[in-house]
């Protein structure tokens, strides 16, 4: 039996939570209505500012904003979320606020190390779906101020704002919809029946705010194991000696101080945009050699590398190259094409990685999965 008065006789007062969650639910028709309503199919900015309010708590308003990200990324083929590094980044937020992984720091790093490169690349949907995970990482960092503490804010609708300010859950609008309502009309429908999804996940989120309403994107890599074709281009050198690396060999060589007693000599050349330079005895022993020399040296490496790249230009270029001299002048060379961990930290920068390959860009064949996540989704693949 349910009890319905207290020992003194009076009833029982009305439950807060229940009356919290009937204004929600007043509160999420009215706005099924106004987005119907819309010429645009749009959910302005000062409705959904109100709705993240109501909900108050900046964690919740943060799953809302992920849940977003997550819908935006799950529109896309199964490609994107293979090829996309911010995808691991969602992933990364996703752990963090549903399974208390990680911090709010290290997902601040994680988007400041990306954004630049995604910035270049925001003029597309697949672009917005990435900077709109760019825009979560800050909410997740400064606990939703974006929309939670607007400064100066007085009911604007989201064009009054710099693109750099905008929220990921309008930025998803974009995504979804394939263009932006107040630069071009584009697909009402798409946009509409993605704030229709909106306003039913800030629903169900703000009820069940522990429980995800959408798992990340699941897909299998097109290429699971990426098998790269053996290049021609390593012939040039090993087999057939088109290319001979004798002249750079020779002018290391005579940098080594005379009287010096070696086994070996390690050679470490590195080149994206900029390039290094490493000359090591067989003890460790750093060789130090001039400036001029240096240089020479590495316009030399460069060269190699662009006749090589010339001859087969659908293999890619290398990355760096380890040479060995032996005691008795001849050489080994080991090619790094493909491995990012063979990549010096200080150049494992995506703007680096990006510049290089748009100067000797590759077919997807010879793309490694990892150089396929900065590559892809730009469409810069050689055929």
């Amino acid at each position: 039996m349910q009890l319905t008065k207290q020992d003194n006789g009076k009833p029982f007062p009305a439950n807060p939570l229940a009356k919290t969650e009937t204004s929600m639910i007043q509160q999420i028709e009215k706005l099924k209505e106004i987005i119907n309503q819309n010429s645009m199919g749009h959910l302005p900015l000062s409705y959904r500012v109100d709705l993240m309010k109501q909900i108050g708590n900046p964690q919740t308003v943060q799953k809302v904003l992920c849940e977003c990200c997550k819908k935006a990324c799950s529109s896309f083929p199964e490609e994107f979320c293979a090829e996309n590094l911010l995808v691991e980044v969602l992933s990364e937020i996703d752990s963090y606020l549903y399974n208390n992984k990680g911090t709010a720091e290290s997902i601040l790093v994680s988007i400041e190390r990306l954004r630049n490169y995604v910035e270049q690349s925001a003029d597309c949907p697949e672009g917005m779906a990435s900077w709109a995970i760019i825009s979560l990482g800050y909410a997740i960092r400064y606990d939703a101020a974006s929309i939670l503490a607007i400064e100066d804010y007085n009911g604007e609708d989201d064009d009054a704002f710099d693109f750099e300010s905008w929220n990921a859950d309008f930025i998803c609008s974009i995504a979804c919809s394939g263009s932006n309502p107040f630069v071009e009309t584009g697909n009402v429908e798409k946009r509409k029946e993605y704030w229709l999804w909106y306003v039913k996940m800030v629903l169900e989120v703000s009820q069940n705010p522990n429980l995800k309403y959408l798992s990340l994107p699941v897909f299998k890599s097109l290429t699971p194991l990426i098998d790269i074709p053996v290049r021609r281009q390593l012939d040039l050198v090993k087999t057939n000696k088109r290319i001979s690396f004798d002249d750079i060999r020779d002018a290391i060589l005579l940098q080594i101080p005379s009287g010096m007693k070696w086994d070996f000599i390690d050679v470490l050349f590195v080149s994206c945009t900029s390039s290094m330079l490493n000359i090591r005895f067989s003890t460790g022993d750093k060789i130090k050699i001039g400036t001029m020399a240096t240089n020479n040296i590495c316009k030399d490496f460069r060269l190699k590398r662009k006749e090589m790249y010339i001859y087969y230009p659908k293999e890619g270029a290398w990355f760096s190259l380890k040479m060995v001299i032996t005691s008795n002048n001849s050489y080994n060379l080991d090619f790094n094409y493909d491995n990012w961990d063979e990549i010096p930290s200080y150049f494992q920068e995506l703007d680096w990685i990006l510049s290089f390959y748009t100067k000797f860009p590759r077919s997807k064949e010879y793309t490694p999965l990892w150089l396929r996540k900065i590559v892809g989704s730009k469409k810069l693949y050689l055929t």
